[in-house]
């Protein structure tokens, strides 16, 4: 049987820890949340978020 490593449980833990919090949004709704993230993710680290590239 395979042991899974710390990172594993790690990304386990965090991957259902954001199911839980997405779990009964409406679309609309986790498209606001999806947006909140990037957003504040791309200001922290400095880059644009392209929404077209045509």
């Amino acid at each position: 049987m395979k042991t899974i490593s710390r990172i594993e449980q790690e990304v386990n833990q965090i991957r259902l820890k954001i199911y839980e919090e997405t779990k009964d949004l409406t679309p609309e709704q986790y498209k606001e949340r999806l947006n909140s993230v990037t957003e504040a993710a791309a200001k922290e680290f400095g880059f644009k978020i392209v929404v077209d590239t045509k």
